[in-house]
């Protein structure tokens, strides 16, 4: 993995002697960190911005056009007192990454270029709910987009709707989880290479990180995501990084015990917004009773669970901010009456806000995941990255 070091000291004198590889690794990673930066530069540019020599730059720019990290795409504008020069930016066709989500009744896969765009997005609402349905369904959205992008797949991050071991990569096994299933391996599961860098991840988390990077929670160093959807989870950014726990299981609100000794999960599931095995929310009764202002006595005792469930987290970690998000954020009476009730018990002043990224979040978070670890594999920037790790 190659991750940029920063600036280096300009030398008084060039050394024309080859560098060593792990300097012209770092070089190299340092130029690119430039162009992801800065966008299109000029080798007079990048080394300005750098203090890198220009030779060493020039050595660099011939390596990375080499390998197709980077292409020429145009020139500056002519001078009165100088020549044009050329232009150099990251190659969006280099490769792509790929975030994948499995949910229970949901799949769904997204691509991005080397620069990061998207390039290929499909999803299914399965009716199988559980982790080897939704698997095999992966596999077959994976090869379309695959297929349709037409570049290589240069990393690929996993959204799994259940706790991620961090030890194993595995799904932990909870009683009465909404989502079922494991497998020993995802990479041949999913029909992935060995060698292909893969990482697997909680769900809430990568919600988290996507709204860490381009939702409401940017630059802030701590909050509280809470994701409402089938299943209930948060995910706990505290220091400015995500906190997953021992064993992987921080921030499993949804198995945190009622007064009356039941999860908020069975207790949910069990409700008027449960599925028939009681595992679960159904989103669709929970739309119905829920998009409406008219009194309900159910609606307040969900909304009151939920509430109790959120305070008691943020008095445990002081959060500052809380963001809701997931399918149920969508409806004003949820939000309303959360925002309403944790003003009301909470221990201190805590900001209450609605994330705007809803459902997607997972599939942007694991994306973003899929492409940042990506640019660390190969070259790119490693500095934004401090809580996207590598497995083992």
């Amino acid at each position: 993995m190659v991750a940029s070091t920063g600036a280096f000291r300009r030398a008084a004198t060039p050394v024309a002697a080859p560098l060593p590889s792990t300097l012209a690794q770092l070089t190299d990673s340092t130029f690119i960190d430039v162009l992801f930066r800065e966008g299109p530069s000029s080798r007079a540019q990048i080394a300005k911005s750098t203090g890198i020599s220009k030779p060493t730059i020039s050595e660099s720019a011939q390596r990375l056009l080499s390998t197709g990290l980077i292409v020429e795409v145009g020139q500056t504008a002519t001078g009165m007192r100088g020549r044009s020069a050329v232009l150099y930016d990251v190659n969006p066709r280099y490769g792509h990454s790929l975030g994948v989500v499995l949910e229970r009744g949901h799949v769904a896969v997204k691509a991005l270029d080397h620069k990061g765009a998207a390039v290929c997005e499909r999803q299914i609402e399965a009716h199988d709910e559980n982790l080897l349905a939704a698997i095999a369904d992966a596999r077959d959205l994976i090869a379309q987009c695959t297929a349709d992008v037409g570049t290589p797949r240069l990393a690929t991050a996993v959204s799994v709707a259940a706790p991620i071991d961090p030890r194993t990569h595995t799904v932990r096994q909870l009683p009465d989880a909404p989502f079922t299933g494991s497998v020993p391996d995802f990479a041949p599961a999913l029909h992935i290479d060995a060698a292909e860098p893969l990482i697997i991840d909680n769900d809430v988390n990568w919600a988290s990180i996507a709204e860490s990077r381009t939702g409401s929670t940017q630059g802030a160093d701590n909050f509280l995501y809470v994701y409402l959807g089938a299943g209930v989870g948060a995910g706990l950014f505290l220091s400015g990084g995500l906190h997953r726990g021992s064993s992987g299981t921080a921030g499993e609100i949804a198995f945190l015990r009622m007064a009356s000794g039941e999860t908020l999960m069975s207790r949910l599931g069990h409700s008027l917004i449960g599925t028939p095995d009681g595992r679960s929310i159904d989103l669709v009764r929970a739309r119905a009773l829920l998009d409406t202002d008219a009194p309900d006595h159910a609606a307040d005792e969900i909304l009151d669970d939920l509430a109790h469930t959120i305070v008691n987290v943020t008095t445990a970690i002081d959060p500052g901010r809380i963001v809701i998000g997931g399918p149920l954020s969508e409806f004003a009476r949820i939000t309303e009456g959360l925002s309403r009730r944790i003003a009301d018990t909470a221990l201190s002043d805590v900001e209450v806000s609605m994330s705007p990224l809803g459902r997607t979040a997972p599939l942007q978070g694991a994306a973003i995941g899929a492409l940042e670890f990506a640019h660390q594999h190969r070259g790119g920037t490693g500095a934004t990255t401090p809580e996207v790790a590598a497995p083992d």
